[in-house]
């Protein structure tokens, strides 16, 4: 259970992201942490996501006693858990090194549990793959057509496709059948470089196999 609660803020936004999957929704204070949420339902490596999760205590630079609560608490299928501050990069106190006292504080509390620690910017969160999964997870959900979707997995069975190249090459209706490829897609049924803007010449293959497990 978080440990601060997130009330009504004035000087950005607030609200909750649904997780998907039964999860809790999670809540946030600006559309920076909303977007990196929306990331981590994306990711289907991510088994958790929790807002507020802990309260560190710590002494800073003049020896008065202080404490920090990072944004997020990651969890994943594999691996160890990840502490998450979301920062804008031109935020003043963190281009003072003003936060350097409580980050120092978060890096040795995971250490003692064996998790991991990160500053996270819009660097990392506002990219392609954030505008792909805005695009996509609408599409998750969706009902898809049974007979083209066994269809596109005998065909890429011999290789690639684009996503204009397969609906061509059945002749399908292209306003029913193009849910059903964005939902492979989002269900990860189908392997797509999700790191550039999903596009008609975007190619489309199936995922490889790793222990039995799409990756």
């Amino acid at each position: 259970m978080p440990v601060r609660r997130i009330g009504l803020c004035y000087r950005s936004v607030s609200g909750r992201v649904p997780m998907g999957n039964g999860r809790r929704t999670v809540a946030v204070e600006s559309t920076l942490e909303r977007d990196f949420a929306l990331l981590q339902r994306f990711d289907r490596d991510v088994a958790g996501l929790e807002e507020q999760p802990v309260r560190i205590s710590y002494r800073d630079d003049a020896g008065a006693k202080r404490s920090y609560v990072p944004d997020f608490l990651v969890t994943y299928r594999q691996g160890a858990p990840k502490l998450v501050e979301v920062k804008f990069s031109a935020d003043p106190t963190l281009l003072a090194g003003a936060l350097e006292s409580r980050f120092t504080a978060a890096r040795t509390f995971v250490a003692n549990r064996g998790w991991r620690f990160s500053v996270i910017t819009e660097i990392h969160i506002r990219t392609p793959r954030l505008g792909n999964a805005t695009f996509l997870l609408p599409f998750r959900d969706r009902t898809a057509i049974p007979a083209f979707r066994a269809a596109v997995l005998m065909a890429l069975r011999s290789g690639g496709h684009s996503v204009e190249g397969l609906l061509d090459m059945f002749g399908t209706d292209r306003a029913s059948a193009l849910p059903t490829l964005w939902g492979m897609v989002a269900r990860f049924e189908l392997h797509a470089n999700l790191d550039h803007p999903l596009t008609m010449r975007s190619q489309l293959s199936l995922p490889e196999v790793d222990h039995g497990r799409a990756v």
